[in-house]
């Protein structure tokens, strides 16, 4: 089989929109903007085909190449959301292994103003456009607000999806009502039958708005909850429990709340915010270059327009400390992803939650701006080749012994090397044709293998 070998070292500056440098803590970032005039872009998702995955609230599913900014729409549903305050298209999921089931999953707003309802649509992606809508859940009860709509992959690619409570706090504890849940199900949009019930979608009730969602490398499931006008939750998410809503409002300490936590199984929170900050979404980050966030859950934060970066124990199960960052430097910040090169995408949201700015929203890039050294030996001077190659890779110029780790755009490691000596063969034939990052000492260079 004949491979063509692409690669490049990204320790140079992206020149897309403009570009400035910031501190965050006390690492310098280089801060650039990949696009702008987005409206209220709800998702962004690094996908494995090298383009950042987007939705748009008014119905605009978009790839955007991270290095020019070209916006290329896929999918348009303007004429079929409604798209109302917080209501429209919100949440976007891609298949975990897509280049074979080249999967996309939407959460979005339809109907009219007195019969807003949400569903979640499979589509395929063609190369081109999505295609082939599969309705899998349809006629949940929505609302103008409080949609949820955040999606999670589990290992075993079943899926977790949010609903919120519609503005109708009789149904998060009503378990024959799909709002205010957190819902599983299998890709085909059948039951698991593993559920808490297996003849019920309901993973987890007595939601509000759950707008953040992360499955971190402990295999724990992280999620973030508005409250309303207290206690902000960030939560463990745990089959089957009760997170209270709306009889407990964050811990179980008022009487009547510790009451009802007693008898309904009440998972309480980890961490609550009072007054409320507006957390969207949550992810686990790892980048040693990049120790304000290195090992820290991220939570974005949209009233309060800021990152948080939450310690947790060991074994993810306690809360220890927060940090805020970026306070008021981008507005609100809806979504936030990780890149091939441990660098962050933040999807801004303007001033007001009212959208009084349409079609201004960016998607800004963060990296550290430090280049890595090895013992002053400066690790741009790597080459990898051959290009094309047969299936064998050789890295060159330097040294000394370098670390090397070989993972896809999933973050999975597929290769790990203590200690790799100058010249040696790193055998790849086995490895699916796609987008791979190697990192030397925690620098990376991507390859495309075709």
């Amino acid at each position: 089989m004949r491979v063509t070998l692409l690669f490049w070292l990204f320790l140079g500056h992206f020149l897309s929109l403009g570009q400035s440098t910031l501190m965050v803590g006390n690492t310098l970032v280089n801060v650039d903007t990949v696009i702008t005039g987005l409206d209220i872009p709800w998702e962004i998702i690094y996908g494995n085909d090298g383009y950042i995955w987007t939705t748009e609230r008014k119905g605009i599913v978009s790839r955007i190449n991270p290095t020019t900014g070209q916006k290329n729409v896929i999918l348009d549903l303007t004429n079929s959301v409604y798209q109302q305050s917080e209501a429209g298209l919100l949440g976007m999921a891609l298949h975990p292994d897509f280049e074979n089931t080249p999967e996309v999953f939407l959460a979005y707003t339809y109907g009219a103003f007195n019969t807003i309802r949400e569903r979640i649509v499979k589509y395929t992606f063609n190369g081109n456009i999505l295609t082939n809508p599969v309705i899998l859940i349809d006629d949940i009860t929505g609302n103008t607000t409080h949609i949820g709509a955040r999606f999670q992959f589990l290992p075993d690619t079943t899926i977790l999806v949010s609903t919120g409570d519609a503005q109708n706090t009789s149904l998060p504890q009503n378990l024959n009502s799909l709002s205010g849940k957190i819902l599983r199900m299998n890709p085909d949009g059948t039951i698991p039958f593993n559920n808490p019930n297996p003849l019920s979608y309901v993973y987890t009730h007595g939601h509000r708005n759950v707008q953040g969602m992360c499955l971190a490398p402990n295999g724990l499931v992280y999620i973030s909850e508005h409250g309303a006008s207290s206690d902000d939750e960030f939560q463990l998410l745990e089959p089957g429990r009760n997170y209270g809503w709306p009889n407990v409002e964050g811990f179980c300490n008022l009487p009547g709340e510790q009451s009802f936590c007693a008898t309904n199984n009440i998972k309480e929170p980890l961490t609550v915010w009072t007054p409320t900050i507006a957390p969207s979404d949550v992810l686990w980050y790892d980048n040693p270059n990049f120790p304000e966030f290195d090992g820290k859950m991220l939570l974005s934060v949209l009233k309060d327009k800021r990152i948080i970066a939450i310690t947790l124990s060991v074994d993810g199960t306690q809360y220890l400390s927060q940090a805020h960052y970026l306070n008021n430097q981008f507005g609100r910040i809806r979504d936030i992803c990780i890149g091939p090169e441990k660098e962050l995408y933040l999807a801004t949201n303007g001033e007001s939650w009212s959208n009084t700015n349409p079609n201004t929203h960016s998607i800004l890039r963060l990296k550290v701006a430090n280049a890595a050294t090895l013992n002053g030996e400066i690790l741009s001077k790597v080459n990898l080749f051959p290009n094309p190659t047969d299936g064998t890779l050789f890295l060159s110029g330097f040294t000394q012994t370098l670390k090397v780790e070989i993972y896809d755009l999933a973050g999975r490691k597929i290769r790990d090397i203590p200690q790799y000596t100058e010249g040696s063969p790193i055998d790849i034939k086995n490895l699916k044709s796609g987008i791979y990052n190697v990192l030397c000492e925690g620098k990376t260079q991507r390859f495309v293998k075709l």
